[in-house]
């Protein structure tokens, strides 16, 4: 990894964090916000694979971990598995397009949020498990899903990868 790749990345998730607290954090939809270091966390597995979808999820939920009064590290913890989750479900598909990357992005949000609400319960936040759930999901994984082309193009490019080219001999999301 050179030390290019890493200020490209840096700068993606520098401005994943402007977004989500300058942009997200005022318009909101149904009073919920979107998660952007979330749909990192899933581009980075899709474009990247699954070693390169953790670690960026690991940085990505670490640098919103620090905005929120939340356990340090429970993003983090989430976010990881899901780059991972995302990453290896990628290798496993061998036709690829727009509207599948769109709903994998959906789905993964679906069930990030989901277990992030869980695993913030098990940790003692109460207060993630509200009856709000099902709509914060459902807004969440909409956001996400509408840009996830743009966070797959933005690490592609953070990362120096072709847009012909995927890891592991999957698909790019070309059409």
């Amino acid at each position: 990894m050179t030390g290019k790749i890493v200020a490209r990345v840096a700068l993606v998730i520098i401005s994943a964090a402007v977004i989500q607290r300058g942009l997200f954090s005022q318009v909101t939809i149904a009073g919920v916000q979107g998660d952007v270091f979330l749909l990192l966390a899933l581009a980075a597995g899709i474009a990247l694979g699954p070693d390169r979808g953790a670690v960026i999820g690991f940085v990505a939920g670490l640098t919103y971990d620090l905005f929120l009064y939340s356990p340090l590290g429970l993003r983090a913890l989430v976010f990881c598995l899901v780059g991972f989750v995302a990453g290896r479900y990628q290798t496993s598909v061998t036709r690829s397009s727009r509207w599948r990357l769109m709903f994998t992005v959906f789905v993964g949000s679906a069930l990030g949020t989901g277990a992030l609400a869980l695993v913030g319960w098990v940790l003692g936040n109460g207060n993630m498990l509200t009856d709000r759930l099902a709509l914060i999901i459902v807004v969440v994984s909409s956001i996400n899903a509408v840009l996830a082309p743009l966070a797959v193009g933005a690490l592609r490019w953070a990362w120096e990868q072709p847009r012909d080219s995927a890891p592991y001999g999957a698909v790019s999301y070309g059409r």
